[in-house]
């Protein structure tokens, strides 16, 4: 269920995109179907024109002139990363039950990276950083608008938001508190993909975090959390 709503709000997130020739755009959607393949297989560091050319059985040159080199292929599978991360945000939203909602974007976060793994190095850094061409896409400083840098940070800012309502926060800004939530997500999949956590116990390992950070942070007992994340998981 989760799935297939993400896949119908990538068709959304998508909407409005500039449009190119037919035969252009699916020459472009096959090269970068070949190219997420050598992505995840090799990593950020390990695809190649050449190599990518080869896969399709295209030459270079046609490579170059829909993408203008290998920077426009990062470029573009960065930025599918992001649509597909936001596609899953999305499916999670859920405004009757604010702790589900924002549980969902937890648990859809990590679906994402360990199913994208290459894509998720490429978009979060690995062995060698890709800087994309729009800095504005990638947090290049905390000032940028986070609906307009990144919308699956503003889609979990919502979610944090509608939970934390009535509770406690202080004086904190809600920004401020989905960049934390985010940052605990960010190291408790990094941690997962780097291999510190057993594969067998990386999804109860995952879910004692949660669960801790709603018990503690959001005021949730463990039953209501134990309840949504079955629903989740």
């Amino acid at each position: 269920m989760a799935q297939r709503g993400a896949t119908q709000a990538e068709g959304k997130a998508r909407a409005g995109t500039r449009g190119t020739a037919p035969l252009d755009e699916a020459m472009r959607t096959r090269l970068l179907s070949a190219a997420e393949h050598l992505l995840e297989q090799h990593g950020p560091d390990g695809l190649s024109i050449r190599e990518l050319a080869r896969e399709c059985g295209v030459s270079t040159m046609g490579i170059y002139t829909l993408f203008g080199g290998r920077p426009g292929v990062m470029q573009a599978l960065y930025a599918e990363g992001f649509v597909r991360l936001h596609a899953h945000a999305l499916s999670a939203e859920n405004r009757e039950d604010p702790g589900l909602w924002l549980i969902g974007q937890m648990v859809a976060y990590r679906r994402f990276a360990i199913n994208n793994v290459g894509m998720y190095r490429l978009m979060f850094g690995g062995q060698r950083r890709f800087v994309p061409a729009d800095r504005n896409s990638r947090f290049a400083t905390l000032n940028v608008p986070v609906a307009d840098a990144y919308p699956a940070f503003a889609a979990l800012v919502d979610a944090v938001t509608a939970c934390a309502a009535g509770r406690s926060m202080g004086a904190m800004a809600m920004d401020d508190v989905a960049y934390a939530v985010w940052a605990h997500l960010h190291g408790l999949v990094g941690l997962e993909i780097a291999g510190y956590v057993a594969e067998q116990d990386a999804a109860a390992r995952f879910a004692g975090a949660v669960r801790m950070l709603m018990c503690s942070q959001f005021g949730l007992d463990q039953a209501e959390v134990e309840e949504r994340l079955r629903h989740c998981l």
